[in-house]
């Protein structure tokens, strides 16, 4: 009896030393290229704003101008959309562990701010303002374009792509002729409470195990405004095929001043975003205070960065590197 319990005591601490092993040589084996590609993910933030009545989104407009007036109200959301993408890095929760579940690290997106002035009356009216300008220069635009249309045959240069931005000018007129009619109808009715609010959504685009694209809807799971970064999450809590997920070390690497930073060339820059799903190893130089000299065009917020012999030490935010990942598993931060 005392020979089986001495027999399992023995095993036991030998199972302990071989996992700890494991881990230990887990963690001082550096990131492989393929790795380091495979954790940076490109993520895309979506928002737009609604005017509700009821509680209920009926409306929907582009900016605001000032403290009050509303830009580009429209009774069609997409017209509404703004996109902003940036790059990010599947992370795991715990240093010493496998433990991703679908958690990315990225730069926090700020959100368009809603107009001060919220009472019914003046969000009626500034729909009513916002709309009766846009329909002012749609009609002028329209009545340009269909004189031109009328004038010129088919077989003018140019016909056809006059043709179709009328086609795009007279959806957008009814869209905001829509909300005209809308708004018109509860301008007059009573017991109605109207409102704005600011939505965002959030998709992760990457390559799975086979190398072909694919995305997966994201939700905000903390924030830390003071370093201004953010942890996402998949609606599922899973971490894709083919994501490399990254653990920063327990040492300090302030010594390290080359650096490879794993990013989308282009990426947020209109007409200069090149394949923004296969990523270009960057290489550079880390210089004092934690800043860095990669070019902004190549390595945008969010792109993950590591020494040259691979070991992840943070991620891009403007010219500097956020090397404290782990704050984010605070929970007194502002989710």
């Amino acid at each position: 009896m005392k020979y089986s319990k001495k027999k399992l005591f023995l095993v036991t601490i030998g199972i302990l030393v071989v996992l700890s092993a494991a881990v230990v040589t887990w963690q001082l084996l550096p990131s492989s290229m393929a790795t380091m590609r495979g954790s940076v993910v490109m993520v895309e933030q979506t928002t737009w704003q609604e005017v509700l009545v009821d509680g209920k989104p009926k409306l929907y407009f582009n900016a605001v101008a000032g403290d009050s007036a509303l830009l580009g109200v429209t009774a069609n959301r997409d017209s509404a959309l703004h996109h902003r993408r940036v790059a990010g890095c599947w992370v795991n929760r715990w240093q010493m562990l496998p433990s991703c579940f679908g958690r990315i690290v990225t730069v926090a997106c700020p959100t368009p701010s809603a107009p001060k002035q919220n009472d019914d009356s003046t969000i009626v009216r500034l729909c009513k303002q916002s709309i009766a300008m846009q329909l002012k220069t749609l009609k002028a635009q329209k009545a340009e374009l269909d004189y031109y249309l009328r004038v010129h045959g088919v077989q003018d240069n140019g016909y056809q792509r006059i043709a179709a931005l009328t086609t795009r000018l007279t959806a957008r007129y009814n869209d905001v002729e829509r909300a005209a009619k809308f708004i018109d109808s509860l301008a007059n009715a009573k017991n109605h409470k109207f409102g704005f609010r600011t939505m965002a959504t959030y998709t992760a685009y990457f390559r799975d195990s086979e190398g072909k694209r694919a995305k997966a809807d994201l939700f905000v799971a903390e924030r830390n405004t003071k370093r201004g970064i953010m942890l996402l999450k998949t609606k599922d809590e899973k971490t894709p095929d083919g994501a490399r997920p990254l653990s920063t070390s327990p040492w300090s690497h302030n010594a390290e001043r080359d650096i490879r930073a794993v990013g989308f060339p282009g990426l947020g820059e209109n007409g200069l975003e090149c394949d923004t799903i296969s990523p270009a190893i960057i290489p550079g130089h880390k210089t004092k205070g934690n800043c860095h000299d990669l070019p902004t065009l190549l390595a945008s917020d969010g792109t993950p960065v590591f020494t040259a012999k691979g070991r992840f030490i943070g991620i891009v935010k403007g010219k500097t590197i956020v090397s404290d990942i782990n704050c984010l598993n605070n929970r007194t931060f502002v989710h």
